[in-house]
């Protein structure tokens, strides 16, 4: 059954879904946020180090900025709602389909649906134990032992950094002789003696016993070997959720979300903000932009239809 239609659909509670709710209100647009976690905020939630890259705001806190976010959209009467999984999009209809059955209409459509981060897709990754979510969080779990990480950027350097202060050693392994990694992280890990950066070479098989991670079977330029390992660091970057659209709209190579000046895809009235049509600047300025950009783009166009 479907409910009374919306100007506009936001599919993803981030903060480009919720920065879209706030200029909807701003613009008097009728609107709902769909979100499949019991909580707004997306890869907010993931951020465990300072947050002073965004203009005018200065905090330790991610969540906090998220709860702040979200209390701005429903202090403006945003509609939000939670646990709600949108399972497919009618692009002629111009529905929304959640996975409950209920399907929602609206003149337009914003998707916000974020990225994930990467997975090595190997057997045990989800359910070792000893695999890491993130250094900076659990940097204090890894006192005295020895971790892997797998990348080569920012991320990867970055944690080795962090956690080396707390474990005995630090491998860190990256597929490629070339890093990019920037020289603010790369170099002081290539000093710190507790460091270990294993060039050219991947990761084969996770070794588990009694379900704890024990060791790690890399192939590089020396052959196989089997690696020590306490825990476990994946930071290959991310892929975008992309899933809802694909066949729909205009996809790169990478399953971003193609989109022009105005954040439209190839679908009319469709559009697509924040990480996942965002490759080249996945950050909270440039998510809250677009949000601002969309909106705007659809008031005009249903002032004048």
């Amino acid at each position: 059954m479907a409910m009374g239609k919306k100007d506009v659909l936001i599919i993803g509670g981030g903060p480009a879904g919720i920065a879209a709710s706030i200029w909807c209100a701003d613009l008097k647009l009728t609107h709902l946020v769909i979100e499949k976690e019991a909580s707004t905020g997306g890869q907010l939630h993931k951020i465990y180090n300072p947050i002073t890259n965004y203009p005018g705001i200065r905090t330790t806190n991610a969540r906090e900025l998220a709860e702040n976010i979200a209390e701005q959209a429903a202090a403006l009467g945003g509609e939000m709602r939670m646990n709600s999984r949108a399972a497919s999009i009618d692009a002629g209809s111009m529905c929304v389909e959640l996975a409950s059955g209920e399907r929602l209409q609206a003149r337009a459509i914003v998707v916000a649906t974020g990225v994930r981060r990467r997975r090595l897709g190997l057997p045990g990754e989800a359910e070792l134990g000893g695999v890491l979510e993130s250094g900076a969080k659990q940097a204090a779990e890894t006192d005295g032992s020895s971790v892997v990480i797998v990348g080569g950027g920012d991320a990867a350097f970055e944690n080795a950094l962090i956690l080396a202060k707390h474990a005995s050693e630090v491998t860190v392994i990256h597929h490629s002789d070339r890093f990019r990694a920037r020289e603010q992280f790369l170099e002081p890990a290539r000093q710190d003696p507790k460091i270990k950066i294993l060039e050219s070479t991947v990761i084969r098989e996770l070794v588990g016993q009694n379900g704890v991670l024990k060791e790690i079977v890399v192939e590089g330029k020396g052959g196989i070997q089997r690696i020590a390992a306490d825990h476990l660091l994946v930071r290959i970057g991310v892929e975008p959720n992309s899933e809802l659209i694909e066949g729909i709209v205009n996809l790169d190579a990478r399953g971003y979300a193609v989109t022009d000046a105005n954040c439209e895809t190839s679908a009319a009235m469709i559009f697509a903000i924040g990480d996942v049509a965002s490759p080249l600047s996945p950050t909270i300025a440039t998510a809250v932009g677009q949000a601002a950009t969309a909106i705007k783009v659809i008031k005009a166009r249903i002032a004048n239809s």
